[in-house]
């Protein structure tokens, strides 16, 4: 073989390991995931009354408004009981409670009723469907109970048995000014049954389609002996404005109790306009959907899915790789504002066609936690953890993937907000290549900004802008080592 011979076949070698193994962002995948998740909350608090007459109105109750002292009789505890109850006053009701319960002649429902309520207070949502269950029980024609009854499944997302206790309060015949609150909650039932999700639409930048940085070097190859120089020049940065959208949409189906089956799809992707023009033949449009279908339980403070998974990424005009797995998730909620969550997932990679040549198959473990705060109304942080070990029979190819991210979502009075998030990566490989010069280590900083404008909406149809920054800096840096800027305007529909 000749030097130069040789020369072309290094060359060939080294930059077939190094075509781009483009796989799914899991980025967009996870905020895509997350996206589903604040629609679907957002869309059903949209159906219910910001305040319940009968939560906050004494009035409701034949109080008239007075002030008096109560006695220890049961004209006086059992109206008492009501009007703490309707003021959220806890610590009276369960003083009022315990002097009821010790009077002859007392309702066992009304007490039964009200330890429901301070149940479901302090979020013992279990204890509060039994006391309320067996306040019915012992009164069947108790309203007032049905109705607390049905509003507590609900909330522990029971939902075909919250509307059929709706429909049977409804149907009873109930005070004008508790029906707007009724046809609230029915509403948001129906909300329930419905497919969710967004459907987003519109035009972008990306300055570096091919993750190239353009870097030259100069580097000698020794075969039986006898060493070449040849000059390495990596692919320079690629910009290109594209066509992007995203599409996720879930629904649950009630089994029984709090028992769903749980369907999720996601596709998402870009479409550039440019493409390398050192190898017309590759583009670089790209496509990722994921399906996940399979078991949930939902309650009011536990959201808990088990779900297969299967994914398919598209790009040069081909399927590039399928991959088949596991994923389950634990959502917890600690407090009214805190909310704990945790994920693990399992993916096994299969390539397709001529990446076969190329790649081999490989298995992707991921485990991770986050927690989100709400400060106020109108602001959630955010941040996590994840690790992601990846094998390959290679072990120069398996690596060990360290993230950690921290966010902040605002919504601004005038109509907007803004959702910021820093995500910084690590990853490791297990064992030097020395083809490319030694042990891999990439440390990579993504910086996202999302500000959506619903105060420009029409039609339904929010614009967002996008902004998302990338530094990925490599050991190998004249392979790995790249910087990229992504920016889009879409146009979002949620339904």
């Amino acid at each position: 073989m000749s030097p130069f011979e040789f020369s072309r076949v290094a060359l060939l070698c080294l930059l077939t390991f190094l075509s781009p193994l483009l796989l799914a962002d899991e980025d967009d995948t996870r905020r895509l995931l997350n996206k589903i998740d604040r629609t679907v909350n957002e869309r059903e608090r949209a159906h219910l009354p910001a305040v319940d007459p009968a939560e906050k109105d004494a009035s409701l109750i034949t109080i008239e408004g007075q002030t008096y002292n109560v006695q220890n009789t049961l004209a006086d505890l059992g109206p008492a009981i009501y009007v703490a109850l309707n003021l959220q006053q806890w610590a009276k009701v369960r003083q009022f409670i315990e002097r009821y319960r010790q009077l002859p002649g007392h309702e066992a429902a009304l007490i039964h009723m009200a330890q429901g309520l301070l149940a479901r207070h302090e979020r013992d949502y279990r204890t509060a469907i039994d006391e309320l269950r067996q306040a019915l029980a012992l009164q069947p024609g108790f309203l007032r109970a049905q109705l607390e009854l049905a509003r507590t499944l609900f909330e522990d997302n029971q939902s075909a048995e919250a509307r059929a206790l709706f429909d049977a309060v409804a149907a009873s015949g109930i005070p004008e000014a508790v029906a707007p609150v009724l046809e609230s909650y029915q509403a948001a039932l129906r909300e329930r049954r419905r497919w969710h999700g967004t459907l987003a639409v519109g035009v972008g930048y990306n300055s570096n389609i091919n993750q190239g940085n353009g870097m030259t070097t100069r580097t000698e190859v020794c075969f039986f002996f006898e060493c070449f120089a040849y000059t390495r020049k990596m692919p320079t940065p690629i910009e290109s404005s594209s066509l992007v959208y995203d599409l996720a949409a879930e629904r649950r189906f009630q089994l029984d109790g709090n028992h769903h089956l749980l369907l999720r799809g996601l596709s998402y992707g870009n479409y550039y306009d440019k493409h390398s023009e050192e190898a017309p033949e590759t583009w670089y449009e790209e496509n990722t959907s994921v399906l996940y279908a399979g078991y949930n339980y939902l309650s009011a403070l536990n959201d808990v899915s088990l779900t297969p998974l299967f994914e398919n990424y598209y790009s040069d005009h081909h399927t590039k790789y399928q991959a088949s797995g596991l994923r389950g998730e634990w959502k917890h909620s600690l407090t009214r504002r805190l909310q704990l969550n945790v994920q693990a997932q399992h993916k096994h990679f299969r390539f397709q066609g001529e990446q076969r040549e190329y790649f081999d198959d490989f298995d992707a473990r991921m485990l991770g936690s986050s927690l989100s705060y709400l400060l106020d109304g109108q602001t959630m942080v955010y941040g996590g953890a994840t690790y992601t070990r990846r094998t390959q029979d290679q072990d120069s190819a398996s690596n060990r993937e360290y993230m950690a991210n921290l966010g902040i979502y605002h919504l601004f009075d005038v109509g907007v907000n803004l959702n910021l998030t820093a995500l910084y990566r690590t990853t490791r490989y297990d064992e030097p290549d020395y083809f490319l010069g030694g042990l891999r280590k990439d440390k990579q900083q993504i910086y996202i900004a999302n500000l959506g404008m619903p105060r420009f909406a029409l039609g339904g149809v929010v614009p967002n802008l996008y902004i998302k920054y990338t530094d990925n800096r490599s050991s190998i840096d004249w392979a790995y080592s790249y910087r990229q800027t992504e920016a889009a305007l879409k146009f979002e529909k949620s339904f």
